[in-house]
This record gives C-alpha cells, sequence and structure tokens, in this order.
C-alpha cells in the first residue's frame, strides 16, 4: 500500500441543461427515424470536416486528426476545430439538427457531454449500427476502458481512457498530509480556507473526488446519489463549512493551488502531470493517495451527431478507426497519458518525446505502484451523473461557508 507523502505531483458537467426544444415544425428538420437511417458513403472529393470537442480533447490530440486529414487528401480537405463548455455543446447540436444544416460531423467530449447526447436523443448509434466500420474493439479495449464503453450505450467509441483519480495534490514539505476522508475533514477545519474542489459539473477533479467518496465512507449504495449517498452529502456539508469558494473550473483551481492560493486539492492522474509539465504548478509538487484508495476512471468519447450527410458520416467512421490505431495512440504518451485507448500499446511504443515526458513527469517510480494500488470503478451513470450535480449544487454548492 502506498501512502501518504507518495513522491509524485498532481488529467464539465454543469448538469446539462436539457432544451425544450423538439423538431416538429422546424424547416428542413429530420425527425429521429429519419436522422438514423443513413449509409455511410465515400465523398467523390475531399469535405471540410468540423470537429466540435467539449472534452479539451483537441489540445492533445490533435496531432492524430491532422495526421490523419494528410494522410487522407481524398478524403478531407481540412478540419476546422470549434470547442465548447461541455454544458453548452448539445445546444450546439439541437441548434443545427432543428436548421436542418448539420455542419458539426465529429463531437468529443467526457461523461458529461456524453450523458447529455444521450437524455437529448442527439446522436447516431455507432454500435452496433456501423461496426463493421470500425476497429473490433474487443481487441482494442482492456477491461477498464470496455466498462466506460458501456456506459456510451453505442452512440460513443472511447478515444482517451485512464483511471482518473482521486489523488492529492500539495507542496513538498507539507506534514500529515491527509489518507482518510475523515483526515481531510480535520485537516480544513484546521486550516479554513486551504481546500478546496472545482465544482463537479464542470471539473474532472471535482467529480471524481466525489464520486469516491462514497466507496471511502462506506455509503448503502455509490452507484445512487439520489438514495444511497447519505453520508457522502453529510460529510460534503460539513467540509464546506471550512470551504471559502468552489471555483467554476479546474484550470481556475490550479492556477490557485500553482500561486500558493491553496495548499491542498483534489486531482487527477494526466492533470498532475500536465499542470507541472506546463508550469502550472511547482515542478516538485507532490501528490498522495488516500489509505483506502478507490480510483473513479475517465474516458473521452468520439460521436456523430443526427443528422450528417452519408459522405460526413463516412469521413468521421474513417477517422475513428485511424485514432483507435496503435501508432496513433502511441502518439497520446507525449500529451500526458500513462495509458492509451488501445490495450495492444505500451510506453515501448512512444515515440522519443513520448518517452522523455513519461520519464520526466510521468513520476516512472510512483505510478505504477499507485495504479496497482486500491479498487477501480466506473463513474456514476450519465444519467446519474446528472442527478448528483443537481443535488451537489442544491445541498452543497450553494451553501459555500456552511
Amino acid at each position: 500500500m502506498i501512502r501518504r507523502g507518495a513522491r509524485a505531483a498532481g488529467v464539465g458537467l454543469v448538469a446539462a441543461t436539457v432544451l425544450a426544444l423538439t423538431a416538429c415544425g422546424a424547416p428542413g428538420a429530420q425527425s429521429d427515424a429519419e436522422a438514423e437511417d443513413i449509409t455511410p458513403v465515400a465523398p467523390s472529393s475531399p469535405i471540410a470536416l468540423t470537429l466540435l470537442d467539449g472534452a479539451g480533447n483537441v489540445t492533445v490530440n490533435r496531432p492524430i486528426y491532422d495526421g490523419f486529414a494528410a494522410a487522407h487528401p481524398e478524403l478531407v480537405s481540412s478540419i476546422d476545430y470549434q470547442s465548447a463548455p461541455a454544458p453548452d455543446v448539445a445546444g450546439k447540436i439541437r441548434a443545427q439538427q432543428l436548421a436542418g444544416e448539420m455542419n458539426i460531423a465529429v463531437v468529443i467530449g467526457g461523461t458529461d457531454v456524453l450523458g447529455a447526447a444521450q437524455t437529448e436523443d442527439l446522436m447516431l448509434r455507432l454500435l452496433p449500427d456501423f461496426a463493421a466500420s470500425l476497429p473490433d474493439l474487443s481487441q482494442v479495449q482492456d477491461q477498464g476502458s470496455a466498462d466506460m464503453q458501456a456506459l456510451a450505450d453505442g452512440i460513443g467509441i472511447v478515444n482517451r481512457y485512464n483511471p482518473a483519480g482521486p489523488l492529492l495534490a500539495h507542496a513538498p514539505d507539507m506534514a500529515d498530509v491527509p489518507a482518510t476522508p475523515e483526515e481531510l475533514l480535520a485537516w480544513a477545519r484546521e486550516h479554513p480556507g486551504g481546500f478546496t474542489y472545482a465544482q463537479p459539473p464542470n471539473s474532472g477533479p471535482g467529480r471524481t473526488f466525489m464520486m469516491s467518496l462514497p466507496y471511502m465512507l462506506g455509503d448503502s449504495d455509490p452507484s445512487d446519489p439520489e438514495n444511497g449517498w447519505d453520508k457522502t452529502w453529510a460529510y460534503l456539508r460539513e467540509l464546506g463549512q471550512h470551504i471559502e469558494s468552489y471555483p467554476p473550473s479546474s484550470t481556475i483551481m490550479n492556477q490557485q493551488f500553482g500561486s500558493g492560493q491553496l495548499q491542498l486539492i483534489p486531482t487527477i492522474l494526466s492533470m498532475d502531470i500536465n499542470s507541472r509539465r506546463e508550469g502550472t504548478w511547482a515542478p516538485d509538487t507532490q501528490v498522495s493517495l488516500f489509505d483506502d484508495q478507490h480510483w473513479v476512471t475517465d474516458a473521452h468519447y468520439m460521436m456523430v451527431p443526427k443528422g450528417v450527410s452519408p459522405e460526413q458520416l463516412y469521413v468521421a467512421l474513417e477517422l475513428f478507426e485511424w485514432t483507435l490505431q496503435p501508432d496513433q495512440q502511441a502518439l497520446t504518451y507525449a500529451t500526458g497519458s500513462l495509458i492509451t485507448a488501445n490495450k495492444n500499446v505500451t510506453p515501448a511504443d512512444a515515440s522519443p518525446e513520448g518517452r522523455a515526458l513519461l520519464q520526466e513527469w510521468g513520476r516512472p517510480d510512483f505510478y505504477p505502484q499507485a495504479l496497482a494500488t486500491g479498487q477501480t470503478h466506473t463513474p456514476l451513470t450519465p444519467e446519474n451523473q446528472v442527478k448528483a450535480f443537481e443535488i451537489w449544487q442544491r445541498e452543497v454548492g450553494s451553501h459555500v461557508g456552511g
């Protein structure tokens, strides 16, 4: 067991607003049945592909997508990269669907975007409908990524995966780093304003921390935030009495921690690596595990909106197949990834740049053992994440400082 002080440095869904819109009467809009009755067709000339990123995915995976365009000039004339906060993605997609002009061919998002897409029925069902155009995922995914794939209910394909966290990030000289939720509460009581976490609807570390607590606190049903999290909600309310504010995003929380405004924060694996590598945190920042470590996994998903043309669908599926190839997944080691979405790829396959990054920032003396410690769980289902975010906002987030 790795305990407190283990060396290393510390990878948005406002409950997605479900728009009260329907396609009835909208000019040119397709019904759901019509939108799904589609067969991919290779374009007769290259098309401009629009990709909407609601997860910050392009900042790390753009070399993969640019490489696809370069390798397939017969399919792609250019890629238009667009980004939006996770809660805004559904609205952008629905607006184009209502107008009958679907320019966005690819959507990439985390479980938050996935949840909104499921709630509003915005995406094509890729599996099993278009399985023949995609890799055999049973030969690509390990058990952890396969479990995350199952959450997608066929509308998304996992293209980035890791056991996210939570970890506790702190300065290297910090004494008595908390190792249990109870110790964390006591520390926060003694250091008011020194600890916080970003709002779970908009933060991977925030929701990972929240979703790990039912396991550590022994709640009756960690999968049911509405009826099985009595201990967790009571704990978070009490912890909130010693928190000055909940940053609206992980970015702001990381900046506050890096500048010394905060002494202790929860984080996740890739954010730990990239925050030190990019200089947001001091390079000698440490992270620690909890004594009873419960990892909550995370993933990004590739999706295709209903309403795309057969040509857009064809190119999107080709891009998805390309993205999961071993040589492309190996590129992610140069972006702070320790685990890829293809189980057949190992750090030995990384580029020289990727291997150098892993050696300098990937804590090779820490993470291999840490990731083998404790238990690993998939996050809440998208539907239950929405419920958890609503309860958090009502019971916790709206009562800062008690």
